[in-house]
């Protein structure tokens, strides 16, 4: 996440660098010599606890909890990394721990601050195109993503494959458009003692305005459409994850179809990571709250857990092994 967090901590007029952490210090160095920085470097964040007002919480998923935990009991604010934690239990412990601290704890989920998301949620919250009836949501691509260790593929420090990386932005996002699932059905490809590369989940919501069926699809192993499709009464509405500043619709007029791309008049000030830290900053003084907060994230992270305990293989007939028939034919 340096290519992201740290760009933005830099670009704020607001918040000054006192220190980077990392297990590497050398790590950590080299990052404050390209940026120019003069702040310390240490690979011990309690000793950092005292002096600092904020922190912003990248590391690896097993270590969001003891962090955040150590930082909010000391008093200081936090921006954690998605997942908050690897597990609900931690998850409520950090949302318990900040409110009886009284310090803030925002979520990275990048996404709510892009300019296609948020159209997106003034589109289906304002029934421009009807109610919403169903929605169908790909993402996924081989993996490529660079790390610096082999967190993401351990059960243990990851918390899970694809559906607990990928798959919690696209939860935040639908549970807090169109509300929580009701029931669902969820399917991958770990066959019980690793993590999956692939996840299907089929959903069913009671949303305000009726009932909104879904499908989420998400692969760490090939490319996917990478598009939210939602389907309303007039018309679709759609989200290209490459296009990620705007949303293409179709709107059904009679016999003639409109189609239309929606995109802010105005630039964004900033990139998605820098609006999510100003949201962060102006939260920490008073005058805003978090996006996504702390309970925000503890929502999707029991849905998750859900789905990680009532899984069921996606098919794959071709790993299966097929039964041995005996001399006489009958299968043993």
């Amino acid at each position: 996440m340096r290519g992201q967090h740290l760009p933005a901590a830099v670009l704020h007029p607001d918040v000054e660098l006192a220190a980077l952490v990392d297990a590497e210090t050398s790590r950590a160095e080299k990052l404050r010599a390209a940026y120019g920085l003069n702040c310390k470097t240490t690979n011990d964040y309690r000793q950092l606890l005292t002096e600092v007002d904020a922190v912003v919480n990248a590391l690896p998923n097993h270590l969001h909890f003891p962090v955040n935990l150590a930082a909010m009991q000391a008093g200081v604010h936090v921006l954690s990394e998605k997942p908050l934690a690897v597990n609900a239990t931690e998850a409520k412990t950090c949302c318990d721990m900040a409110e009886q601290n009284g310090v803030t704890l925002a979520v990275g989920m990048s996404r709510r601050f892009q300019a296609g998301h948020q159209l997106m949620e003034l589109l289906l919250a304002r029934e421009e195109l009807g109610k919403v009836r169903e929605y169908d949501w790909e993402s996924g691509s081989a993996w490529s993503w660079k790390a610096s260790s082999g967190f993401y593929f351990s059960r243990e420090q990851a918390g899970g494959g694809v559906f607990i990386d990928i798959g919690v932005h696209v939860l935040d996002c639908l549970f807090h458009w169109i509300g929580p699932v009701t029931r669902f059905e969820y399917q991958d490809d770990n066959w019980g003692s690793g993590i999956e590369a692939n996840a299907i989940l089929h959903t069913l919501h009671d949303a305000p305005h009726g009932e909104v069926r879904g499908r989420v699809r998400l692969s760490r192993t090939f490319t996917l459409k990478n598009r939210l499709l939602v389907t309303c009464e007039q018309g679709t509405a759609s989200l290209d994850e490459d296009s990620p500043e705007e949303v293409a619709i179709h709107k059904r007029n009679g016999r003639q179809g409109l189609s239309m791309t929606l995109h802010p008049e105005a630039a964004p000030k900033g990139s998605a990571f820098y609006l999510q830290l100003d949201n962060f900053v102006q939260s920490v003084r008073g005058h805003a709250t978090p996006l996504v907060s702390g309970r925000d994230a503890l929502a999707v992270a029991e849905f998750v857990e859900g789905c990680y305990a009532s899984a069921k293989r996606i098919p794959e007939p071709w790993s299966e092994i097929p039964q041995l028939e005996t001399a006489t034919g009958g299968s043993r």
